[in-house]
């Protein structure tokens, strides 16, 4: 059973959480059983700006916990920046900063961060997330490095980069294979 299934992480998500998905790319499904593929949890703000992420399939008990830090970010953040664009960035960037020292032992030095402007974040690019982020971690790891690089990008912006580069699958349009 994923932890979709489960009755806590349904309650949690359904009493936080507007929910939604989108396929980005396929699989075959062989005698019943799904074969390949892979799965992404977005949390994001209602204009589709992403406050966290998860890479990978999680059991119930970490996705919730992965949730619930996700809404309590979100909350530091707002209580922190009063208001201010450029500091509810930084308050985002600084908890993906905490979570990658604490699970990877990764610092990555603030002056080697691009600056936190008032508007959205560059789009960041295959090449920087490799470069810059992505060296010798797990799937969240590179997503907290991802995400302390370029907090707040837009879903449009970042599902790709994750998909591709972070798990290592192909964005595709095919439907199902279940030959």
């Amino acid at each position: 059973m994923g932890a979709l299934s489960d009755d806590a992480v349904g309650k949690f998500l359904g009493d936080n959480f507007e929910s939604t998905y989108q396929k980005v790319g396929t699989f075959r499904v062989v005698s019943g059983v799904k074969v390949g593929g892979n799965v992404v949890a977005y949390f994001c703000l209602s204009d589709g700006t992403v406050i966290h992420a998860v890479a990978g399939p999680l059991g119930a008990q970490a996705f919730l916990r992965e949730a619930r830090w996700a809404v309590d970010l979100r909350k530091l953040a707002a209580s922190e920046a009063g208001g201010d664009a450029a500091k509810y960035r930084a308050a985002l960037r600084k908890g993906h900063l905490e979570r990658l020292a604490s699970e990877s032992s990764l610092t990555l030095p603030p002056k080697t961060l691009p600056a936190i402007l008032n508007g959205p974040p560059p789009v960041p690019t295959n090449n920087q997330l490799r470069t810059n982020a992505g060296r010798g971690l797990g799937n969240q790891g590179q997503v907290h490095a991802l995400l302390a690089y370029y907090p707040l990008p837009k879903l449009s912006q970042l599902f790709t980069i994750v998909f591709e580069d972070v798990l290592k699958e192909k964005v595709s349009t095919l439907p199902v294979n279940t030959k």
